[in-house]
């Protein structure tokens, strides 16, 4: 069985509203780009296992891989979890809503980045859904995806876990994402990374999440809660939060 060049790993607890259509996206794409999606499921209740069951038992196991845990884990855990059951060179650390607006052009723009040897990991702008997308959602993200691309030159390295692809044998070599970081996991593996090697930030691509945080708290309840987590990073080297709720 040949290998995968990348692995697709999507940590999720209950995310059965999403995880189909995310899924069914790179369905063309598995053979073409030799894809593997690893599911890191955190002992969903819902119907989340049995959807992805079904596109393993569809596509075949060497294409989806479930990795199942139980107990009390972070984001970052089931990252590595997945992380760990990757085969491919590059590894795709993504959420269970992301949708991809040009899969094809993306991967492709991903293979060719990571063929300059110095080149350890890559991230993208961040959207809104289209359909679901408000003034609010585009002037946020528009201020977001600026501070970060703007945050690479500086040496800060921010990035955001809807899209973080990264050399796998780096990644293993800096064991992956710190587990004891509840919030900000995603900035800290990036900022290690950076001391590897060559970061590429691809604004011409993109990738869209769902707003449904944003719903939940508020852009200004949500920018302060990252500015806290932040903070507390910086200073205390710890997480302010001792639990990341999820919004569904």
């Amino acid at each position: 069985m040949e290998k995968a060049h990348i692995s697709i790993v999507i940590p999720t607890k209950n995310e059965g509203k999403y995880i189909g259509p995310t899924l069914e996206q790179f369905r063309t794409l598995l053979e073409p780009f030799r894809l593997e999606i690893i599911v890191s499921d955190a002992d969903s209740k819902d119907e989340t296992p049995s959807i992805v069951r079904k596109y393993q038992a569809e596509w075949g196991a060497h294409r989806v891989k479930l990795v199942q845990a139980t107990g009390k884990q972070n984001i970052a855990i089931g990252r590595n979890l997945g992380a760990a059951a990757a085969t491919g060179d590059i590894l795709f650390h993504t959420d269970a809503d992301v949708q991809i607006p040009n899969p094809e052009a993306f991967f492709n723009q991903i293979l060719e980045t990571f063929k300059r040897p110095e080149v350890v990991a890559a991230t993208t702008p961040i959207w809104v859904y289209p359909a679901e997308a408000r003034l609010s959602d585009q002037l946020y993200h528009t201020i977001m995806n600026g501070v970060i691309r703007l945050s690479f030159p500086v040496g800060v390295y921010l990035a955001k876990g809807e899209c973080q692809l990264v050399r796998r044998s780096v990644f293993e070599r800096i064991e992956g994402y710190n587990e004891t970081i509840i919030a900000g996991e995603d900035c800290n593996l990036f900022y290690r990374l950076n001391k590897e090697g060559k970061i590429a930030y691809l604004h011409r691509l993109k990738v869209y999440h769902s707003p449904r945080r944003f719903r939940e708290y508020g852009y200004i309840r949500v920018s302060l809660i990252y500015f806290r987590e932040g903070l507390s990073l910086l200073f205390l080297r710890r997480s302010y939060v001792d639990e990341w709720k999820p919004s569904r």
